[in-house]
């Protein structure tokens, strides 16, 4: 009835083994016992206590001193904080104080300012009407200056006109109409002008009529709403002042009614005579006992496998669903019973499932596969931990296994190529079934993983990349068609076949197996048709044939990076498996099963007179909003006032344009006509003539033009006067009003930086005393140092200690200084040590300085190993760790000291030349060693060095075969 596939998977291990190898270091010395070497051993040795004892006093004293200074420096300063801080406090409550009062005048004063922003407006408005009409008066000058040009043009003209003409009655006759033309065309212009001016003064008289009275009613509307503000304010100021109650409200949690798996059951004798089969290792083809089972409860969820587990005798009520939602999500050891009575859900029409009903059955099995893993990993850890042992995920909590829009199209492929090949609810998706390899399960897997497969890859190069694929299948049936019949069904049959197969550790079926593998990450769950063929065989295990049956695939896949749990747990949580497409199916079943609801409270508050003040911000804010908008209102209302005014006098210039331009193509039609009519009598052509007094009449418009420009420049220049002196003198009203409190501001905030100047120049003064003073104690100990050394430099100038032995030269006259001088000869340099392992001697001069004698701790060896791997079904794979060759080196360093002039004890010593150690490819940093130690002249130490190495090698083999249950 139900069965599962594991795929083959491979183990591959990486022992490497080290060896931590030890310098020893041997140093010899010799001593002299000869009474004179040893008198002047003693002296040098005086001198040298001498000096370390005025050196430490000095030390001491200095630090002292320094100590006493860092602490008057640290008082002064904390000092300078707390006069600092207090200053700045009285400094901000002063300008608080200052603000506020300027608010409060500002408040005071709020009428005055409207008044005089009214005012100012007014003015403006005056002022700029004057500038347009001055304005208006000069481009009228101009027009009747060209219009006067153009008649004196027109009379000298016509004049030569009649000069020149032979017949003159045909002038005449041409001339007296030319003449009327023009005067019906002057008549004309004079007439629209009049009617254009008319309309103009008008259109102005009608809008100041209209602004006025809009002024009027604003200020109307202006002091209703600033009434009605303040009378709102003192309304909710003495309902601010009232108690009142309030009501909240509080979530209460509420759980719905979820049922439970039943564990206690008792079922009809002939099923416990028959006993439970399970296919597990060692026990294919045979009965197998309950008390075979670690834990007694997984027994009896094997009861699962018979259809709506009828078999069960005592059905308990708490553990029987009525609807969907009422099923459990998680995924206890146990059965659910099924009562078709108290069945409410959906029903399940006759030609099957739903795609929205298989959605709901796929967010119920996820929820129930994932319930299972989680819980066996909690609770029953020695079954997670024998499946997980060699995949690194033993004792770690697995991810949740995740359905979505790709595994729907694999579980869609597998239910449609098994209906295609004909394969029963007793085979699986694989080629023994007869399908062809690319109609498999592992096919359609691998070809929606393929794209995170090569993305994997790439990330994770160099790692083993282990490949889960495999599947399980069951049976799902009803016997009543309804959503809950089938859902019951297929719970109480994941049971059997998960619980089912938990016998013990050792023994653990193969379904289990498959889910319980924590490097599973995706599940593509397929619910196929089975055909009436397919039913009605004796292997099927349908009990009901009468509704539609399903074979119910979960084809599960995943990646393992290498075994590494990290690796593995990043590659699951990445964005690449697809969108969940049962989500919102699983919240609507949480949603019922666990919800809110919302309930009123309520408290009574007496306000205090800070909930006054807050209740009443906003009606005060009002009040303050309400005068604040009657000035923008009639700010407004001038402005657009100002506008229509713009707009008809320009409507008034068009017009008179146009006028002139009527004119303009009159006389000009009035000439051609008089011209074309002298021509054609063969009169003189007067055409030069009037070329003149066009071109001076053009010259005259174009001067025009050009003053006409200049007017507008300083109209506008005129009324951006106005408007900047009107509004300088209203600042200056305002400032008169509410003078500003900005200099007394500043005057506090320089005093107190001067407070804080202060401080700051006492603490400097302080710090550069105590700073003299550190100084003049120094140099006082220095003096005496230089002292000290000076005697002894002299008294030792003719002296050289060889070791042990103390040598005194001839006298030579040459001249002193004053200071002695440390005497530093050059450390030879030293090669690498050769990579054969053979020791090299480092040569050094005859005559050194003390040196120090450093061990030498070799770098631990690493060995790399190769891994092979043999992967294949029912196949051995071994991993054999290979010893990688081992080199050992070993570096000597030789060096002699003797001694030389005497100088400063912290100048005396010289550092060993370090070795070299290069080990398996990597180079391991010596150590330092603290002590020192005088070496003889007379003797030479030689320190060597060994590094050994062992590899420990180690082989592991691990089997796994593949099996189908």
């Amino acid at each position: 009835m139900r069965n599962s596939n594991t795929n083959n998977w491979r183990s591959t291990a990486l022992i490497a083994g080290a060896i931590l190898t030890a310098g020893v270091v041997t140093t010899t010395s010799t001593t002299n016992a000869h009474a004179d070497n040893n008198q002047n051993n003693a002296q040098v040795s005086n001198n040298q206590v001498t000096y370390n004892q005025v050196r430490a006093t000095a030390d001491e004293q200095l630090a002292q001193l320094q100590s006493a200074n860092d602490s008057k420096e640290a008082q002064q300063a904390t000092a300078n904080e707390q006069s600092n801080a207090a200053d700045l406090a009285q400094v901000n409550a002063k300008i608080e104080q200052l603000n506020a009062s300027h608010a409060a005048l500002e408040q005071q004063q709020a009428g005055a300012i409207a008044q005089a922003q009214a005012s100012t407006a007014a003015s403006i408005e005056a002022q700029t009407s004057a500038a347009n009409a001055e304005y208006q008066q000069q481009i009228d000058a101009q027009q009747q200056n060209e219009a006067t040009q153009r008649a004196a043009n027109d009379q000298q003209y016509a004049q030569a006109v009649s000069q020149a003409a032979a017949k003159q009655q045909v002038v005449a006759n041409i001339q007296a109409q030319y003449q009327k033309s023009l005067s019906d065309a002057a008549n004309t212009q004079n007439a629209q002008n009049q009617n254009a001016t008319k309309d103009y003064n008008a259109a102005v008289a009608k809008e100041n009529d209209a602004y006025q009275g809009k002024v009027n009613a604003q200020q109307a509307t202006n002091a209703s709403n600033i009434k009605v503000a303040e009378t709102a304010l003192a309304t909710a100021t003495a309902n601010a002042k009232k108690p009142y109650v309030v009501e909240g409200t509080q979530e209460v949690a509420k759980e719905g009614r979820v049922a439970k798996s039943q564990s206690d059951i008792k079922v009809d004798d002939y099923v416990q005579k028959a006993g439970i089969r399970l296919e597990v290792p060692g026990y294919y083809n045979t009965t197998i006992p309950v008390s075979a089972y670690t834990h007694k409860e997984f027994a009896n969820t094997y009861y699962g496998e018979y259809p709506d587990a009828s078999v069960i005798n005592n059905k308990a009520e708490d553990s029987t669903p009525h609807s969907i939602n009422e099923l459990p999500l998680d995924f206890q050891p146990g059965l659910l019973n099924y009562d078709a009575k108290n069945d409410h859900s959906e029903k399940v029409s006759a030609s099957g499932l739903s795609a929205a009903q298989i959605q709901v059955l796929r967010a119920l099995a996820l929820s129930w596969e994932n319930g299972f893993r989680n819980n066996v990993f909690n609770n029953y850890r020695e079954f997670y931990n024998a499946v997980n042992n060699q995949n690194g995920f033993a004792n770690v909590a697995p991810t949740d296994l995740v359905n979505t829009n790709i595994s729907d199209s694999i579980a869609d492929q597998v239910a449609a190529s098994r209906a295609k090949y004909n394969v029963d609810n007793n085979s699986h998706t694989i080629t023994d079934s007869g399908m062809p390899n690319n109609a498999t399960y592992g096919a359609y897997i691998g070809n929606a993983t393929k794209n995170i497969e090569n993305s994997i890859t790439n990330k994770f190069a160099g790692k083993e990349i282990y490949n889960i694929t495999n599947e399980n299948l069951t049976t799902m049936q009803a016997a009543n068609p309804t959503l809950l019949n089938y859902a019951v069904n297929l719970y109480n049959s994941m049971q059997g076949m998960y619980y089912g197969e938990l016998v013990n550790p050792t023994h653990i079926g193969g379904h289990a197996k498959n889910l319980l593998r924590a490097d599973a990450h995706l599940v593509g769950i397929g619910f196929q048709k089975l055909t009436n063929a397919m039913v009605t065989k004796e292997t099927s295990g349908i009990a009901d044939q009468t509704n539609p049956s399903y074979a119910v695939t979960f084809d599960h896949a995943g990646f393992n990076i290498a075994h590494n749990v990290n690796w593995t747990k990043d590659l699951q949580s990445r964005n690449v498996w697809g969108n969940s497409t049962v989500d919102a199916q699983t919240n609507a079943i949480k949603s019922a099963q666990h919800y809110t609801t919302t309930e009123k409270t309520h408290n009574t508050v007496t306000p205090t007179a800070a909930d006054v003040q807050k209740a009443t911000a906003t009606a005060r804010q009002n009040v303050t909003n309400a005068k604040a908008q009657a000035q923008q209102a009639l700010t407004a209302l001038a402005n657009d006032h100002q506008a229509s005014l713009n707009k008809l006098t320009q409507q008034y210039n068009d017009a008179k344009a146009q006028v002139k331009a009527n004119y303009n193509n009159a006389v000009a039609k009035a000439a051609s006509v008089r011209d074309a009519a002298l021509k054609s009598n063969n009169l003189v052509d007067l055409q030069a003539y009037k070329a003149q007094l066009d071109e001076a009449y053009q010259n005259l418009v174009k001067a025009d033009q050009v003053a006409a420009q200049k007017f507008a420049a300083n109209r506008d220049a005129k009324i951006a006067d106005i408007k900047t002196s009107e509004n300088t003198k209203l600042n200056a009203k305002i400032a008169e009003l509410v003078p500003s409190v900005e200099p007394q501001i500043q005057q506090l905030q320089a005093q107190h930086q001067a407070v804080v100047a202060h401080g700051d120049e006492v603490l400097a003064e302080l710090k550069a005393a105590n700073k003299a003073a550190y100084a003049k104690l120094e140099n006082q100990f220095n003096v005496q140092l230089a002292a000290i050394q000076k005697r002894d430099a002299a008294k030792n100038a003719n002296k050289v200690q060889l070791g042990n032995n103390t040598v005194v030269l001839p006298t030579q006259k040459q001249t002193t200084t004053n200071n002695a001088t440390a005497v530093t000869f050059p450390v030879a340099s030293r090669p690498q040590a050769a990579t054969t392992g053979h020791v090299q001697t480092v040569s050094t001069p005859s005559i050194v300085q003390t040196a120090t004698q450093t061990p030498v701790t070799a770098a631990p060896v690493v060995a790399t190993a190769a891994m092979n791997r043999v992967a294949g079904n029912n196949s051995v794979a071994t991993n054999t760790l290979q010893q990688a060759p081992v080199v050992n080196q070993t570096s000597a360093v030789a060096a002699t000291a003797t001694a030389n002039k005497a100088t400063k004890a912290d100048d005396s010593k010289k550092s060993a030349t370090k070795a070299d150690v290069t080990v398996a490819k990597k180079q391991s940093p010596t150590k330092k060693n603290e002590s020192s130690q005088k070496v003889n002249q007379s003797s030479m130490s030689i320190v060597a060095l060994a590094a050994t190495a062992l590899l420990g090698t180690i082989g592991i083999t691990y089997s796994s075969k593949k099996r189908h249950n």
